[in-house]
């Protein structure tokens, strides 16, 4: 199962320049991904002359020196899987599209765009009320009761929090211990 999204820039005030995203679109994949390695509206313009992607990583270019496609064995750690450059897909480039046609897409469960002022904003159809990409992350770990660990991208499930909130609490005394 996949979490479909679209990732944008936003071009005019109601033309969107998106490509769409199969993969863990959810705030603690692909949103957390954005705001730490697509902050920089150079580096979003690199990612939507790539095209519609099949999953979003921190690194758009493959070391040309190694193999990189779409099949699972022969990717590069990291680097972007895009249906055109790594399948060989036509018809993959970025499309200029209207809120409202941003909205009906289809099977899109998040929408990001990085605004005019390079702010990373998502929603999630059907509801059109955009929210900021950072705050929400924060509140997103703030209600799992951890912090947000650096470099992770993923689903949290409930094992996984556990551990994570153990782990954190050990750092933490560990960190008290020293400081005594």
């Amino acid at each position: 199962m996949s979490t479909r999204s679209l990732i944008s820039i936003q071009r005019e005030d109601d033309k969107y320049e998106c490509i769409y995203c199969h993969s863990d679109g959810y705030l603690t994949y692909n949103g957390a991904m954005l705001l730490d390695h697509y902050s920089d509206k150079e580096k979003v313009e690199k990612l939507l002359k790539l095209g519609n992607l099949s999953l979003l990583e921190r690194k758009i270019e493959p070391n040309p020196d190694s193999p990189h496609s779409f099949d699972y064995d022969k990717r590069q750690e990291d680097v972007v899987v895009a249906y055109g450059r790594d399948r060989g897909e036509t018809n993959q480039e970025s499309k200029i599209f209207t809120f409202d046609e941003m909205m009906d897409y289809g099977w899109i469960e998040y929408i990001y765009i990085l605004d005019k002022k390079n702010n990373w904003k998502y929603l999630k159809p059907p509801n059109r009320e955009l929210k900021d990409v950072k705050k929400d992350l924060e509140k997103e770990y703030k209600s799992m009761k951890i912090k947000r660990p650096k470099d992770y991208y993923g689903f949290w499930s409930e094992q996984r929090l556990i551990e994570e909130r153990k782990k954190q609490k050990k750092q933490k005394r560990h960190k008290s211990e020293g400081e005594m």
